[in-house]
């Protein structure tokens, strides 16, 4: 996988090998064309930038991820985050 984006940022072509993932949800936010917004629940190694290209084509259109919130990782959730700012005062405090 590191291969890919050093071979990407070079400007070089790099081809991802297909591996099997689980989208266990897939949900259409909003629809602001030319934007759709989604969210997805997936599995690890699943990349989100592929799914939005790959929608994109389906729709024969075209697609590219334009932003991209990871909201939960594991057992960390967004909710559970904390500003800079705190973050700052606790480890001053």
């Amino acid at each position: 996988r590191d291969r890919v984006y050093k071979t990407a940022r070079r400007g070089e072509v790099g081809i991802m090998k297909p591996r099997l993932i689980t989208i266990n949800e897939f949900e259409i936010t909003a629809i602001n064309l030319p934007e759709i917004s989604f969210r997805i629940a997936c599995t690890k190694g699943t990349y989100i930038r592929s799914i939005a290209y790959d929608f994109g084509h389906r729709l024969n259109s075209g697609g590219y991820l334009s932003s991209l919130i990871r909201t939960k990782i594991g057992d960390l959730k967004i909710e559970d985050a904390m500003t800079i700012e705190e973050f700052i005062e606790k480890t001053e405090g």
